[in-house]
């Protein structure tokens, strides 16, 4: 590799007159010499050694990212916007991937084997002198262990701390069910069924109190009957949809796409037309939403967005003046940990309605 000592000793100048020229500085020497100094660089292809001169300057330009595992839908969307931000301040970023679905199945408790597994890659990024860490979630949902060596801003995505120490940002599941039943409302139906995830699980708490909520605003008693509990997979779906229609529902809210899925093939069996004999409305706006005849109504998590919050978060804390001027876009619902600093943003979701929503007749 090439050295600013071996294109001073070329070109017959100090290494710190290079190093000046090739930094830009004005002044570090004649245009014409100064030119010499630049063709040589080029014409031995020299590469300045970033790392080397971040190091020295005490920034590395680098956002760690630890993500509990890559393969979970929501989690390279949120990845992106971290790197679509980070790129945009001239930032790069630095992955690990604890694989928490892969090693251990969709058990997300809290356990040791997760608290060492999460200081280990704390330890690596610090290592590294990233200038702030983002912790990717797989699942909302609340965390109780904190890391440990924490010398760097850090901001949960798609998760929560239970204590507050730490910011995070996430979407806001109650808001989005809300505004789903009052489309169904306003379409007439007050028989409404909804298809939720297992109880424990805070998509369902917050979808469910929306749900009821807007029924509520609506003058509708909830109806518990109507209310079911799946795992989240297609074949609860369809199992659970038979329940519902049993009891002559008009329309069924799914809270994802994929147990709608199973709605589908529930009411195909029994000739029932989803958009016309029923209406369907998923959330999570999953490639298989615009797959079925009718597309699927559904809810579009703000996945990207919450990358990008994440990553502003970081950078306000770093170089907080460059962004003030970003922070609270998009959030409707902040609030404050005693430093002043957000601790729980809650980004709003897009409705998507499409052809599975009919009038009730």
């Amino acid at each position: 590799m090439v050295t600013i000592k071996e294109i001073a000793r070329i070109t017959g100048v100090s290494a710190a007159t290079v190093s000046n020229v090739l930094n830009g500085k004005s002044g570090a020497a004649g245009k014409v010499k100064a030119d010499e100094i630049i063709a040589v660089a080029r014409d031995m292809h020299y590469m300045p050694n970033v790392l080397a001169r971040n190091l020295q300057q005490k920034k590395t330009n680098t956002i760690g990212i630890i993500a509990e595992d890559l393969t979970v839908f929501n989690t390279p969307e949120i990845v992106d916007g971290i790197d679509e931000r980070c790129e945009e301040k001239g930032y790069e970023i630095i992955l690990a991937n604890m694989r928490l679905f892969k090693r251990y199945n969709n058990d997300f408790t809290d356990t040791p084997r997760h608290h060492e597994l999460l200081d280990s890659m704390m330890k690596n990024m610090i290592a590294k002198q990233v200038e702030g860490i983002i912790y990717v979630g797989y699942h909302c949902r609340e965390i109780a262990y904190l890391p440990s060596g924490v010398q760097v801003p850090f901001v949960y995505a798609y998760c929560y701390p239970k204590e507050e120490i730490y910011p995070s940002v996430l979407f806001n599941d109650e808001k989005a069910s809300y505004d789903v039943t009052r489309i169904l409302t306003a379409k007439g139906h007050s028989r409404i069924g909804v298809i939720c995830g297992p109880s424990s699980s805070y998509h369902t708490k917050a979808r469910l109190a929306g749900y009821k909520k807007a029924l509520s605003k609506n003058g509708i008693k909830p109806n518990l009957d109507f209310i079911v509990y799946g795992d989240w997979e297609r074949p609860s779906g369809y199992r659970l949809a038979a329940s519902l229609l049993d009891k002559n529902v008009t329309a069924i809210f799914s809270f994802n796409d994929l147990m709608a899925s199973g709605v589908y093939e529930r009411a195909a069996e029994r000739g029932l037309q989803i958009g016309k004999d029923i209406s369907l409305f998923g959330f999570d706006n999953r490639d298989i939403s615009q797959g079925y005849i009718p597309e699927l109504s559904t809810v579009q998590p703000p996945l990207n967005e919450i990358g990008r919050r994440c990553a502003e978060i970081i950078f306000d804390q770093i170089i907080p003046d460059e962004s003030k001027k970003y922070r609270n876009n998009g959030a409707e619902n902040n609030r404050k940990n005693n430093n002043g600093r957000e601790k729980k943003i809650e980004l709003s979701c897009t409705i998507l309605e499409r052809q599975s929503v009919g009038v009730c007749s």
